[in-house]
């Protein structure tokens, strides 16, 4: 089954934390877990395993890499390890809306298609060291506004490093980040991302935002380079995937979880998108003890 994992406001009550884990300390090594916020992880020694949904990667030592809201994760390590992990919440970076429209454009935090990992410089590894050290101590102090806004401070520092290297590193991610739709994308991907099970129509996506079909058309297939309807079936199939990967439901448990009237719907609709269908799926990853490719 899939771990669900959530911050203790008592033992956190800031909404972040920042630790250090071994392989004697870790809650999620070798289990597939999820968690309602945003992970950077830093690996100081040895090498980890990330899969993602249905990718994966290796992060070795001086590499960070990142996970998403309530992206399925698993870490699995050859070696023994130390990593410096850093949770947060969405309350407790999002203030206002830019700091909302800062984390929806952080393409690290959006990894469902592609994970990303960045090789530190010396000087940067030290910078991220330090603030990791008053972050582990600041996040279980009783909470008080002055501390709340150093450490979130912080954060965004740690952050804004992640997006540098992001951006140098790639110029179409910074065309897309200054593109005046962006906002507007990075709302319907966000709207998507919470009432996809539910909604699976456009016309609702649209009279949320306050937008026209042809506007919204226009735009992700500017900035994502899909339809937006796409973009909505995309998201349904990767949560199928998660969950015929990573959890223990049946198939009619995991199309009435989509929303699906019937399970014969839910066949049909995997099957077309995918090429298999869901059981086929699933048979094949764990009787090759891989994860397929993505069509």
């Amino acid at each position: 089954m899939i771990k669900q994992i959530t911050l203790d406001k008592n033992l956190y009550p800031y909404g972040f934390a920042a630790f250090y884990v071994t392989p004697e300390k870790s809650e999620v090594l070798n289990n597939s877990c999820r968690g309602d916020f945003y992970t950077l992880f830093f690996v100081k020694s040895g090498e980890v395993n990330l899969q993602i949904d249905t990718n994966s990667i290796d992060i070795k030592r001086g590499e960070c890499a990142f996970i998403g809201i309530n992206q399925v994760f698993r870490i699995q390590t050859p070696s023994t390890f130390q990593v410096l992990v850093l949770r947060f919440e969405e309350s407790f970076y999002c203030r206002h809306d830019i700091d909302i429209n800062f984390l929806n454009s952080c393409k690290f935090f959006d990894n469902s298609a592609k994970l990303f990992k960045y090789k530190l410089d010396v000087p940067t590894q030290i910078i991220l060291e330090q603030h990791y050290k008053s972050l582990s101590e600041q996040c279980i102090e009783p909470y008080n506004e002055l501390t709340y806004l150093i450490t979130h401070n912080s954060v965004e520092r740690l952050l804004l490093y992640c997006q540098r290297e992001s951006l140098l590193n790639n110029l179409e991610s910074y065309n897309q980040n200054v593109n005046p739709d962006n906002e507007l994308a990075n709302s319907f991907r966000q709207l998507v991302k919470e009432k996809f099970k539910k909604q699976k129509q456009l016309g609702f996506y649209t009279d949320e935002l306050n937008t026209s079909t042809k506007k919204l058309t226009e735009v992700t297939k500017s900035i994502y380079g899909i339809s937006p309807k796409k973009l909505i079936t995309d998201q349904t199939i990767l949560e199928a995937k998660r969950l015929l990967l990573h959890s223990s439901m049946n198939i009619k448990e995991i199309a009435f979880e989509l929303n699906f009237e019937e399970p014969s719907n839910f066949i049909r609709f995997f099957s077309k998108c995918v090429g298999m269908s869901p059981k086929e799926y699933r048979d094949y990853s764990k009787q090759h003890n891989t994860l397929l490719p993505e069509l």
